[in-house]
Order: C-alpha cells, then sequence, then structure tokens
C-alpha cells in the first residue's frame, strides 16, 4: 500500500524529480506510519524510481540523457521479447481490453489529466505484455516503466502549462495502428509499429531533458 501510494504521489507530481523525500512528513501526509513508508522506499529504490543518498536520505530520481538510452535500451530487450511471444497469443477478449484502454486515454487526454492518461497508457500496453505469460519477464519491464513514470508525468504537466500539446494525438494514433493490426493477424506488423513507437518514446524524452522538463 505505501509503495503504491508513494508511486502515484510521485506521478501526480506532490514530490518532483530530486526532491528530497521526508520520511516523517511523508508517513503523516499518507496517514501511515514511518516504519512502511521506510520500507516502501527501500522498494523504490531497487527500481530506480527513487535514489538514496548517504547522509542526505531518499529523494525522487532524476533523469539524465544517458539514463534514456539506458532505460529505452533495456526495454528494447525486455519488451521485444514480451511482444514477440504475445502478438501471437492475445485473442478477441485482450484486444478489446486494449481498445477499452484506449478509449479511456483519449477521454483523460481530453480531460488534461495527466495521472489517468499515463495509468491508461500503461494499461493499453501490459494488456498485451501479460500474454507473453511470463511474470518473471513482465516483472523487470515492470520495473523500467516505473522509472519512467514520473519523468513522462513531468514532461505532460509542462507542456499543459505552457498551452502546448502532449503529443497524445500521435500517441492514439499509433495505439490505434498497433491493435488494427493485431485484429488483422499482422504479428509482424504489430511488432515494427511497437519498435518504432518506443523509439518515438525515446526521442520524446530527449527533446525534454534537452528544454529542461
Amino acid at each position: 500500500m505505501a509503495v503504491a501510494e508513494l508511486r502515484e504521489a510521485i506521478v501526480r507530481g506532490d514530490l518532483e524529480p530530486g526532491e528530497p523525500i521526508r520520511q516523517e512528513e511523508t508517513a503523516r501526509e499518507l496517514g501511515l506510519s514511518v516504519i512502511p513508508v521506510r520500507e516502501a522506499l527501500k522498494t523504490l529504490a531497487n527500481e530506480g524510481v527513487v535514489t538514496y543518498r548517504p547522509q542526505r536520505g531518499y529523494a525522487v530520481a532524476e533523469l539524465h540523457a544517458d539514463g534514456v538510452d539506458g532505460i529505452f535500451r533495456v526495454r528494447e530487450l525486455l519488451e521485444g521479447e514480451a511482444e514477440r511471444i504475445a502478438v501471437r497469443r492475445i485473442g478477441p477478449d485482450g484486444i478489446a481490453e486494449m481498445r477499452k484502454a484506449l478509449e479511456e486515454q483519449r477521454l483523460a487526454a481530453a480531460e488534461r489529466d495527466v495521472v489517468k492518461v499515463i495509468r491508461t497508457n500503461r494499461r493499453f500496453h501490459f494488456v498485451l505484455f501479460e500474454r507473453c505469460d511470463n511474470p518473471l519477464l513482465i516483472r523487470y519491464v515492470r520495473q523500467t516503466w516505473d522509472s519512467l513514470d514520473p519523468h513522462r508525468a513531468v514532461a505532460y504537466r509542462k507542456a499543459l502549462s505552457e498551452g502546448a500539446g502532449t503529443d497524445s494525438d500521435r500517441i492514439h494514433q499509433e495505439h490505434v495502428q498497433v491493435v488494427e493490426a493485431l485484429e488483422s493477424g499482422d504479428h509482424d506488423l504489430a511488432i515494427r509499429l511497437l519498435v518504432g513507437h518506443r523509439a518515438g518514446g525515446q526521442v520524446v524524452f530527449h527533446h525534454l531533458l534537452q528544454n529542461g522538463a
């Protein structure tokens, strides 16, 4: 519970990248004791969501260009394997779940609800990932997403505050194309679209870092 609450607080923007996390204050805000918060911070540190600095304590992890490339390389390897298996296993029920997540994401983007956009985007992809039927692989894929979601949220909030778009139209259209490829049974096309979708995300992250997001 404490892990989920802390993770959502970071994605929501209550805690920004680089910001120190004061355990007593955080526990009070979450209505928890310090012990579960401390244990949650250890878990999040292992996931790369927060960092621990001796004598200074925990802080929300910051992202740098080399970190982006490292995370996306790992994503390419892990997600590529999961998708290679999953596209041949997902059936009509799974595709319907993806379409539902896709519609929820579209509505969240229209409402400019950053947390919902990120949550529904994640659900869309994990409906597919989970069809690979390899819990350990999914666990590591989830870890890479956990490490990126806070920074994705910062980027969305920054874009909205400046009156800019969040690239949600492009993302939505790419998701639609993936679903259509799966529905038609064109597994190779679905894989190519997912590879391109991931590469586009990497470019966007670099752009955001260069612009101080």
